[in-house]
């Protein structure tokens, strides 16, 4: 046994570099494509929300990104009072 099995004929060669040459393409499905603007209008509908504390002793505030708030967003979770909405 020798090295004839690593020596490759010319012929092997050329069908190497031209199965090389082919760029792969990969096929997207339509609706790959229609779900990014979705993502996209979803995200510009998001409000920013400041929650400020009216008890004077407490002070907490926070910031929230939603579309809506809730009644449970807006109790301060240190003395349980509603707090003052600000867009």
């Amino acid at each position: 046994m020798g090295l004839d099995k690593w020596i490759k004929t010319e012929e092997e060669v050329k069908r190497e570099k031209k199965e090389r040459k082919e760029p792969i393409q990969v096929k997207r499905s339509k609706s790959e494509e229609e779900k990014k603007p979705d993502l996209e209008k979803s995200s510009m509908k998001l409000v920013k929300y400041t929650l400020n504390c009216p008890n004077a002793k407490c002070k907490y505030q926070k910031i929230i990104m939603k579309k809506q708030l809730t009644d449970i967003d807006k109790i301060c979770p240190r003395c349980k009072k509603e707090m003052k909405v600000k867009n």
